[in-house]
């Protein structure tokens, strides 16, 4: 994947010139900036599996430049080392706020060509690895999330010529093939669904929270800590995904026509 280093490299060069936390109110997440931990400390949560601390860390502001630069390096060797779906989600928004604020319209050096190449490789993630989930409503939610909160980053890639969307697609599932041997099963594709609610109801915490611009409760319910998602056996996994590659490109050209 020579092709997509290259890219991958410019994109952070422009990254570190142009960047600025307020660079887009869309897509700019609401947790305050915070010092960014060291690759080691990153690495260890992301081995730990430890979503609620990792999370805010690569999707938040920071405070520099610097800081945003060792995010994307960090990010970039994660996921070129297999990791899943947190670090490409959260690679694609961090290249999708820096992109829309440059919009340069170079398709090599666009920062938008990059992360909606990243939106649909998420997307891959969450039809191949979240194939392994018992509960198959928790891939269902990611998806939801994928789509519903980035929206811009999908109409950019809609709004693209066909020849440079067949190289985009071409790329993504290119992407997911060559890291597929190095990626494990992804403990956060499978959750935030019914059986982790459930889980929850009968055994966790529930405490009222903010409502989120409605009327009304809102409760929000905290598994037990010792819940983990459960996955399903390779026989029953390996052929929902073979059925998913087999028509990758085709639903992938669907999703951004």
């Amino acid at each position: 994947m020579d092709s997509l280093r290259a890219l991958v490299a410019i994109c952070l060069l422009i990254a570190l010139l142009l960047y600025a936390p307020h660079a887009s109110a869309e897509d700019a997440s609401t947790v305050p900036a915070a010092a960014l931990p060291t690759n080691a400390e990153l690495d260890a949560l992301l081995e730990a599996r430890d979503w609620s601390r990792l999370s805010p860390l690569v999707l938040g502001q920071t405070r520099d430049a610097a800081s945003f630069r060792r995010r994307l390096d960090w990010l970039h060797v994660k996921l070129d080392s297999g990791a899943g779906f947190l670090v490409a989600y959260a690679y694609m928004r961090n290249l999708w706020v820096v992109g829309s604020a440059a919009k340069i319209d170079d398709p090599g050096n666009d920062l938008r060509v990059t992360a909606g190449m990243m939106a649909l490789y998420a997307y891959e993630l969450i039809m191949i690895d979240g194939a392994k989930c018992e509960d198959r409503s928790a891939p269902g939610n990611r998806l939801n999330q994928l789509l519903t909160l980035n929206p811009a980053t999908f109409s950019f890639l809609k709004s693209r010529p066909n020849e440079l969307k067949e190289k985009i697609v071409t790329t993504a599932v290119a992407f997911e093939k060559r890291t597929a041997p190095l990626r494990r099963d992804d403990d956060l594709l499978c959750r935030d669904g019914m059986d982790q609610m459930r889980a929850g109801i009968e055994r966790g915490t529930q405490q009222e929270v903010p409502n989120r611009g409605h009327y009304g409760k809102t409760v929000e319910v905290t598994p037990p800590s010792d819940w983990t998602p459960k996955f399903v056996p390779p026989q029953t996994y390996v052929p929902i995904q073979n059925g998913a590659r087999a028509t990758m490109r085709e639903t992938l050209l669907k999703l951004i026509q």
